[in-house]
């Protein structure tokens, strides 16, 4: 291959292949798996709870925000998997453990620097009884460097997050994995 063409195109083509990380939802750690007549579906309602210990940094208004897109998330998700009968009440608590919105600049000096963290343990509860259905541990990172990573947000990592807990709680992603919650998406 040409090296003026390798110049031109390789920089772009790396872009496009990496555009694809902050996007990509993390896999959940499941401590009490979500059996499948649990999965939240069409008709179920759900109800999302987003709460902080004190030393984790996030204002009420970006807990409203991510609360909301996780519920914006599952109710997009749970169309896909119908089920006949009445609808059910779901809570979904996330209990946020790291919310780090990292640093933009140092994003963009080098990849690594500045990252950004939303991690977090999920408990579903099933109403009005309030029992447990499942609970799992969430992590996404992102420490992309240069221009893609200094023009990530943390409400981009947010909607990655959401996708995350709404594959885990619809059943959408196809098995789910074990191990350490930190290493679940290291993008």
């Amino acid at each position: 291959m040409n090296s003026r063409v390798l110049v031109t195109v390789g920089p772009a083509l790396a872009l496009l292949l990496s555009a694809g990380c902050a996007s990509t939802a993390p896999k959940a750690q499941f401590a009490h798996e979500i059996v499948a007549e649990s999965r939240i579906s069409s008709p179920d309602s759900v109800q999302v709870n987003v709460g902080a210990p004190e030393g984790v940094q996030i204002l009420p208004w970006e807990r409203d925000r991510l609360g909301q897109k996780i519920k914006g998330r599952i109710d997009a998700q749970k169309i896909s998997h119908p089920r006949d009968g009445e609808g059910r009440a779901f809570e979904v608590d996330l209990q946020l453990s790291r919310y780090d919105k990292g640093n933009s600049f140092a994003r963009a000096m080098l990849a690594g620097l500045g990252q950004m963290h939303i991690d977090g343990r999920v408990s579903v509860y099933q109403s009005p009884e309030h029992s447990l259905v499942g609970e799992f541990d969430l992590a996404k990172t992102f420490a992309w460097g240069g221009i893609y990573g200094a023009s990530t947000s943390i409400e981009d990592i947010e909607v990655a997050f959401a996708d995350g807990i709404a594959d885990a709680v619809t059943g959408h992603s196809s098995t789910p994995s074990t191990g350490h919650a930190s290493t679940a998406s290291r993008h």
